[in-house]
């Protein structure tokens, strides 16, 4: 388990080299029957810029061992989905881990 985590620590380091966000969530995560993490899925709040752009570039450069998939807002976009008390950004945040926030 160890070792996962330490998987996880780095596709976080990784993220924050490349893009340098506000915000990582993880909103969901697979365990394989051993109780290993298998897999992760992070929502990443960047303070500006084209979030599509952001995406796959974490896609194109990031190497990692533990198997992720990544929504990137913007600041302006998460505030704006928030507002909507369905949207699955509010979703993220009340049930999402926050894996790195720098306010």
């Amino acid at each position: 388990m160890e070792q996962k985590a330490a998987m996880l620590d780095a596709l976080r380091d990784g993220i924050v080299r490349l893009c340098s966000p506000l915000r990582i969530y993880v909103y969901n995560q697979k365990t394989s029957t051993a109780g290993e993490l298998s897999s992760v899925k992070l929502c990443v709040v960047i303070p500006d810029g084209d979030s599509r752009e952001v995406e796959c570039r974490l896609y194109m450069e990031l190497e990692s061992d533990l198997p992720f998939d990544v929504l990137v807002y913007t600041e302006a976009e998460w505030q704006a989905l928030l507002e909507t008390k369905l949207s699955f950004a509010q979703h993220i945040r009340e049930t999402g881990r926050l894996l790195y926030a720098i306010d």
